[in-house]
C-alpha cells in the first residue's frame, strides 16, 4: 500500500510535469557518415555511430561483471497480464521505446553466474524530449499496481510485481520488478537523439540500476556527441 500510494503521488507530479513538456518528435532517418545540411549544429565530434556500435561489448565491464553478449533468449518477457503491466515487465519490444526509431539494436549477455542482463538501444533523426520521453514512461509503468504475469517467448510465466520506482534523475526512470527468488531492475534511459531500455535479473537483489543507467548514458552520450 505505501509503494501504491507514492507511485500514485509521484504519478500525479508527472503529470503536472508533462504538461509543460513539448510532444516528444518522431524520428527519421540519420544522416550518412560525413553529410551535413551545413549548419554549425550538424558538425559532430565523432562520426556517427549505429545503435549497434552503442551496445556493450564483449569483455565491458558491468556490475555483474565481464559481459559476454548472446542473441536475446526466450527467457525475456515479451508480454504481460494484465495488459496495463506491459510498460512495467516487458523488455523486447517494449511499449517504453519512443516510436519511430531511425536504428534499433538489442543484445543479451551472461556472466559467469545466473544473472542475465538485455539491453536495447533507439537512435532517431530528430531530438526526443528526453523529460517528456521519462515522464511518459514512469506514467505507463506507474499503471502496473497489482500482481502481473510475465509472458515469455516461450509461452512461459509466472507472477511479478512492481516494488520500487525511482525518479531522481531527470533523465531516466529506474525501477524495480520481483518475484520470490528473482529480482529484475529495469532502467529507462533517454538522450536527445537516443532512448535506451536496461534489464538486469539476477536471484540476488542489489543491482546498482540508478548508477548504472547514468554510467551507460554518459558512455553512449560520448560516442554521440
Amino acid at each position: 500500500m505505501a509503494l501504491q500510494a507514492r507511485v500514485a503521488a509521484l504519478a500525479v507530479v508527472a503529470i503536472l510535469a508533462l504538461s509543460g513538456c513539448s510532444p516528444v518528435v518522431g524520428g527519421r532517418a540519420l544522416r550518412a557518415s560525413g553529410q551535413s545540411d551545413g549548419s554549425p549544429s550538424s558538425t559532430l565530434k565523432h562520426p556517427p555511430a549505429g545503435a549497434q556500435d552503442l551496445l556493450l561489448q564483449n569483455g565491458d565491464d558491468t556490475p555483474f561483471g565481464a559481459a559476454t553478449a548472446i542473441p536475446v533468449g526466450d527467457n525475456y518477457f515479451t508480454t504481460a497480464q494484465p495488459p496495463n503491466c506491459a510498460a512495467a515487465v516487458v523488455f523486447e519490444n517494449s511499449p517504453l521505446r519512443p516510436p519511430n526509431a531511425a536504428d534499433h539494436a538489442e543484445s543479451a549477455y551472461r556472466f559467469a553466474g545466473p544473472a542475465t542482463y538485455g539491453e536495447s538501444i533507439d537512435l532517431y533523426g530528430d531530438a526526443l524530449d528526453t523529460q517528456h520521453v521519462v515522464v511518459e514512461g514512469f506514467i505507463a509503468i506507474a499503471q502496473c499496481r497489482k500482481e502481473a504475469m510475465g509472458v515469455t517467448r516461450d509461452g512461459k510465466s509466472w507472477p511479478i510485481h512492481l516494488s520500487d520506482v525511482d525518479t531522481s534523475a531527470r533523465n531516466a526512470v529506474v525501477w524495480i520488478m520481483t518475484q520470490p527468488g528473482w529480482t529484475c531492475s529495469y532502467g529507462l534511459g533517454a538522450l536527445p537523439r537516443v532512448a535506451v531500455l536496461l534489464s538486469a535479473c539476477d536471484s540476488t537483489p542489489g543491482f546498482p540500476m540508478r548508477d548504472w543507467v547514468a554510467k551507460r548514458l554518459a558512455q553512449i552520450d560520448g560516442r554521440t556527441a
